[in-house]
């Protein structure tokens, strides 16, 4: 019997989901409680005491919202998150939501309003998501059915408030559009939203072997640009750039620059383009030399002669670290600045950022990789080579 973790807001939809998959799977319902609204503990309520009754294991996050901007974009970051923790306890990548027919119309509209840039229109069956499988078993079923299913059952739901008003987008277009369609328009427009996911698949399919090889000059001329970049961009960061902050992006790519988009940067340099997931400052020390991948850089017993570096017992503790703007190395001709390095190579700065040193135990920088070891530290049998791992 597989492992599922299956979110379970207590609503109609996900305690009919909860029903179905009972005895199916060996389940881990997962509940999240924000307190904002009155009928919250009822639904924890409802959730836990079915749980109960069917020896179900019932899990309940008390998230506590302290930021300023959008709960709805905070709220969901958190519930998945937790998803994914039990995920990891207890040994499966399968998470059940309660996605429905209706939630597949609604999302597709509101994109479509928002002219939003997405990897599907509406929703897909099943999604992957930091390494999860998403799974929406109940995509062919309307709201209205599942509620239908709870009473013929027995099964015991709450109705959430504040899906009554029309404060969220959503909400009216749930109100106002989706609830007026007969089953047999929601199933045309559903057969219109997988013929417009095959031309997005292949739009991205596209892009995705134009990239490999475009500089910057053609990005910027290219028809589809926007459409280009995000691709590329989503790859990294897992998420998807309004239309608005793309053509914003494309105007400072006019000339070489390096863009801070909060979990990732972007950079122009020489007409390519460069994206990479921030990195954290590095600063590692070492008694001794241990031969193995230290995820960013490698020590071993062989390598290219430029790649090695002569120790002794003087010399440590040795530390690798990220490189500093005073860095400088010793070599045969004299003193090299390693940001004078990072010039003369063309290096981007996406790269130089992430570039590092070895030091000896009084600070001095006596290896860098590209340039070798420092004069003093050079021999025809190197005590260990070091390979930094560039992405």
């Amino acid at each position: 019997m597989k492992t599922i973790v299956l979110a379970c807001s207590g609503g109609p939809d996900s305690m009919a989901l909860l029903d179905q998959c009972r005895g199916r799977y060996e389940i881990h319902a997962a509940h999240v409680n924000y307190k904002k609204r009155e009928s919250a503990d009822r639904d924890e309520h409802i959730v836990k005491t079915y749980c109960d009754r069917y020896g179900i294991a019932f899990h309940v996050l008390y998230p506590k919202w302290d930021h300023t901007g959008n709960f709805q974009a905070w709220a969901r970051d958190v519930r998945y998150q937790f998803f994914e923790q039990l995920a990891d306890t207890y040994g499966t990548d399968l998470i059940f939501v309660a996605h429905q027919l209706d939630d597949r119309i609604e999302t597709y509209i509101f994109q479509k309003r928002r002219q939003m840039l997405c990897d599907t229109y509406g929703l897909a069956p099943t999604a992957r998501r930091h390494g999860y499988t998403i799974v929406r078993p109940l995509l062919e079923q309307e709201k209205q059915e599942l509620e239908d299913y709870c009473l013929e059952h027995g099964v015991p739901y709450g109705i959430d408030e504040s899906n009554l008003t029309d404060t969220y987008t959503r909400n009216r277009i749930r109100h106002h559009i989706t609830a007026e369609m007969s089953r047999f328009e929601k199933e045309q427009l559903c057969k219109k939203i997988d013929e417009e996911n095959v031309q997005l698949t292949k739009r991205r399919q596209a892009a995705e072997s134009w990239m490999e090889k475009c500089s910057a000059e053609e990005l910027l001329q290219h028809p589809d640009a926007p459409f280009v970049l995000d691709h590329f961009l989503s790859r990294i960061s897992h998420r998807h750039y309004a239309y608005d902050h793309l053509a914003s992006l494309l105007k400072q790519m006019q000339s070489d620059c390096l863009i801070d988009l909060g979990q990732i940067e972007l950079e122009r340099f020489h007409d390519r383009i460069y994206c990479l997931p921030k990195a954290d400052r590095i600063d590692r020390a070492f008694d001794a030399i241990q031969m193995a991948d230290h995820e960013t850089f490698v020590f071993q017993k062989e390598g290219r002669t430029i790649e090695g570096v002569t120790l002794t017992e003087k010399d440590f503790p040795i530390h690798v670290r990220t490189v500093q703007d005073r860095d400088r190395i010793m070599l045969r001709y004299g003193t090299k600045k390693v940001h004078r390095f990072f010039v003369d190579r063309k290096i981007p700065r996406i790269f130089r950022k992430r570039w590092l040193v070895m030091t000896d135990r009084n600070g001095q920088v006596i290896f860098v990789p590209g340039i070798g070891c420092d004069v003093e530290h050079f021999s025809g049998k190197p005590t260990v080579f070091m390979i930094q791992l560039i992405p």
